[in-house]
């Protein structure tokens, strides 16, 4: 008897996930992926303290190359990566 493989998208792979439907005859303790999880949630506020410690920053006249110094990348980048922000 072989398997028959599917396509999924996403959300239907996400919603198996969840659901279990995934599971096999050995149970998984599914808590060991919290910290993944955590740290996603973690690293998005980060970056949403970046953001807005560069809008600050833009608005007392600090330039661009002081801004990509701080960050640890060239001035290109940090205009390319923060340029749109609300108020930059």
């Amino acid at each position: 008897m072989s398997a028959v493989k599917t396509k999924m998208t996403d959300d239907d792979a996400a919603a198996a996930f969840e659901s279990g439907e995934f599971a096999t005859g050995t149970h998984r303790d599914r808590s060991a992926t919290n910290p993944i999880r955590a740290a996603v949630v973690a690293r998005s506020a980060a970056d949403d303290a970046v953001t807005a410690a560069v809008i600050d920053a833009r608005s007392h006249g600090i330039t661009w190359v002081e801004i990509a110094a701080a960050l640890g990348v060239t001035h290109q980048a940090a205009r390319q990566r923060y340029r749109g922000s609300a108020a930059v």
